[in-house]
């Protein structure tokens, strides 16, 4: 039987990237920190991390993050039932991976809710949605929002919902750059705002409807949802963002849709495949939100559950 202290230990250190932090979370010293991983990994027989900056699991590694936060979240469960048997302060711990314009819309109420209804203290990975996956599958989150409907091994997936992108720039910024419409001459005239070096819904987009590859068009980057409708706003790039977030901007005239073109995003929530009364729960407070900002397509509207 693997050693709890032990376990806790190493999963912490995986979970932040750190010795140091892990032994802050953890009120130990750094030392006893690294000792209790190295006694694990003696008990195991193989390394559970590599000694890298940020810290990164092993394979192994990722199967002890993933037993540990389902102890964590079972032992929970147990203290709602059992509250004098299970110690601490009765809060417990859920890691999710969200996509940036998520966070920014339709999720942000989902901590409240998982406080004020099931004590859970949030920790939210904020990452690509094409990327969010591959930390549920690694267990560093119980769950994630990604664009891939294809459940990873050991989880399941349902629908959410579909995020729609429109094109917005300042009125200035559409009559300086834009008098004659939205072409493929006038976007290799003026900035665009990336989020990311390697933007793959705007290149998406611009590809899609004007023909244009990544470079072919100059742009700022901004890693922030809310930076993108400011920077459109401010007059000094046009940006492709999510309609609610474009909404009040256009209804105070501080924004206008130089075009009329639209991407839409299906929306999926992954999370791992286990019985849990408190993860369930989790999962209908997520796709409640979801529901109620997203609109869905007749394919993917249906009470639908994939698994591995």
């Amino acid at each position: 039987m693997i050693d709890y202290k032990l376990l806790e230990a190493c999963a912490e250190v995986i979970r932040h990237g750190s010795f140091e932090k892990a032994a802050r979370a953890l009120g130990l010293t750094q030392s006893a920190v690294s000792q209790r991983v190295k006694l694990l990994e003696d008990r195991i027989g193989q390394p559970l991390i590599m000694r890298t900056k940020p810290i990164a699991a092993t394979q192994p590694g990722e199967r002890i993050l993933q037993h540990y936060q389902r102890v964590r979240l079972l032992e929970q469960e147990l203290h709602d039932d059992v509250p004098d048997l299970v110690e601490g302060t009765g809060f417990g711990h859920i890691a999710l991976a969200i996509n940036a314009d998520s966070l920014a819309t339709w999720f942000m109420d989902v901590p409240k809710k998982l406080f004020d209804e099931l004590n859970l203290l949030v920790d939210v990975k904020v990452e690509d949605e094409v990327l969010t996956h591959q930390s549920l599958q690694s267990g560093r989150v119980l769950g994630a929002v990604s664009t891939r409907e294809i459940p990873v091994q050991g989880c399941k997936v349902r629908p959410l919902g579909i995020m729609r992108y429109i094109m917005v720039v300042s009125p200035g910024f559409a009559q300086k750059y834009f008098p004659d419409g939205v072409t493929p001459d006038a976007l290799r005239q003026c900035p665009a705002v990336n989020f990311s070096e390697h933007d793959e819904l705007q290149n998406q987009f611009f590809y899609r409807f004007f023909g244009l590859n990544p470079g072919e068009f100059p742009a700022h980057t901004m890693p922030s949802s809310q930076g993108f409708v400011t920077m459109a706003e401010q007059g000094i790039a046009y940006a492709v963002v999510e309609e609610h977030q474009a909404a009040p901007g256009i209804l105070a005239g501080r924004l206008v849709q130089p075009c009329r073109y639209v991407i839409e995003r299906p929306l999926f929530w992954h999370h791992w495949n286990m019985e849990s009364r408190l993860l369930s729960r989790v999962n209908d407070i997520v796709r409640d939100e979801a529901r109620r900002f997203l609109p869905t397509d007749g394919k993917n509207a249906n009470n639908m559950e994939k698994h591995q």
